[in-house]
């Protein structure tokens, strides 16, 4: 599995640092400006959403379209290049005031599953809570747990060289991580860890 993995971040790696800007398609509307990169049948999409009567773009989403499965095969950390390029380009010709960033949650991407997991293991919080209450959701731990231990490392990494960083988190459509996807990740499958499967990222400035 770890040589699988080494295999396709190698392979992203490679994808991601040959984008040129004649493979990047600009769709851009009164409220939205979108640029997509298509390679092997895999699109990434980066969307930048402003208010109608706005000149400046307040929210931003990416996407990696080809990935349909539970996402041990996608690692963010190898798509912040195409971000990054991707970002350069619409900062051409938009300007940002940014407050959210949508990157899907955290199951989609293995390093950020990884991160999300060993962060409610280690949470004393989060532990207590399941000492107590069993498995039952807490959002609030939630999101505070995820904004503690820096789930989503990757981007907000990015993000501080942009002059922004992730400040909070707001979720929806919460479960729990399968026994299944546990033992994919590397863990014993017995931990108690909730999911949320909307996740929207707060952004401040620096």
């Amino acid at each position: 599995m770890k040589l699988k993995h080494l295999k396709l971040s190698i392979l992203l790696i490679f994808i991601c640092s040959t984008i040129s800007l004649s493979q990047v398609t600009i769709n851009q509307t009164e409220v939205d400006y979108t640029l997509k990169v298509e390679q092997d049948s895999i699109h990434r999409i980066l969307i930048f959403w402003k208010d109608k009567d706005s000149s400046k773009y307040t929210s931003v989403k990416y996407s990696v379209s080809d990935f349909n499965k539970i996402s041990v095969d996608k690692i963010l950390e190898n798509e912040i290049s195409t971000i990054n390029q991707l970002w350069k380009i619409a900062k051409d010709s938009i300007v940002f005031d940014l407050q959210s960033f949508n990157i899907e949650y955290p199951m989609l991407y293995s390093d950020v599953l990884n991160n999300y997991i060993q962060a409610f293991i280690d949470s004393k919080e989060w532990q207590e809570h399941v000492k107590q209450n069993g498995k039952k959701l807490n959002y609030k731990i939630i999101k505070s747990e995820m904004l503690r231990a820096n789930v989503y490392k990757p981007l907000n990494d990015f993000l501080k060289t942009k002059g922004y960083q992730i400040s909070g988190f707001e979720t929806e459509k919460h479960g729990f991580v399968t026994k299944e996807n546990l033992h994919f990740a590397g863990f014993s499958g017995d931990e108690i860890i909730p999911m949320p499967y909307m996740v929207w990222i707060k952004l401040d400035k620096l």
